[in-house]
């Protein structure tokens, strides 16, 4: 996995101090961007998304990219390729850990079988919603790192959304669900999502493989019938 990849090139730099950083660089560019080449941009394009990965990589460590010889990031170019939303790019680059990539190989039997059963899904293209009922420290979330890990690692859109900030603050890539749908906080069974067909969020949420919903019974209702409903109507215009 390329992003993996990534993460083992900034742990390389940052434990092992190589002596010549670009020639690792330049050996090993091609397994480092082998998922960013499968969305659309030039060469140029790649190597920046590359490196920010890097980057992002390296500050998680307490380092910056411009403490090595590598290709520098232009804080003045938009590393945007032009062709998608910045909402689409953010999804994109989200950074997995290595723990989370070997998530789905700790999940005890019953959290393994739930993983089965909505990757099936998600492979064979077949809609379902699944609820997870369980009791706090039992695991789900450990299970929703795993299923978002898998799918980002094929390059795909999985998104994690919650009811409450404190969730969000331990799902990667989360975002409340008020903030991700544009749901008003006063809300009744008139009420209607902010975006439109044409808006950045639809085109997310059409392309997203999976949609994560920590703490949905948390919602109102209202809230809920809302994204449903609005997305549906979006559907048929």
């Amino acid at each position: 996995m390329s992003n993996i990849v990534r993460k083992l090139f900034t742990m390389i730099l940052v434990s092992c101090e190589p002596g010549d950083v670009r020639k690792l660089w330049n050996n090993n560019f091609k397994a480092m961007f082998e998922d960013i080449k499968r969305t659309s941009g030039t060469v140029e394009y790649h190597t920046l998304q590359t490196l920010r990965g890097v980057n992002s990589f390296l500050q998680s460590m307490g380092r910056s990219i411009q403490e090595y010889e590598l290709p520098q990031i232009d804080s003045h170019l938009d590393i945007s390729n032009g062709n998608q939303p910045r909402e689409i790019e953010d999804e994109y680059s989200i950074n997995m850990t290595l723990e989370e990539y070997e998530a789905a190989n700790k999940l005890n039997v019953d959290k393994k079988c739930t993983y089965d059963i909505i990757l099936q899904h998600v492979e064979s293209k077949n809609s379902g919603i699944f609820f997870i009922d369980d009791p706090g420290g039992i695991g789900k979330t450990f299970l929703y790192r795993a299923i978002l890990a898998i799918v980002r690692s094929k390059s795909e859109i999985a998104l994690a959304i919650a009811t409450s900030r404190v969730a969000v603050a331990i799902i990667p890539g989360g975002r409340t669900t008020y903030s991700r749908f544009e749901i008003p906080i006063n809300i009744d069974n008139s009420t209607v999502c902010g975006f439109s067909k044409q808006s950045a969020t639809a085109e997310l949420i059409h392309r997203a493989k999976v949609i994560i919903w920590d703490e949905a019974p948390m919602a109102k209702i209202q809230a809920i019938e809302v994204v449903v409903g609005h997305y549906k109507i979006l559907q048929k215009q």
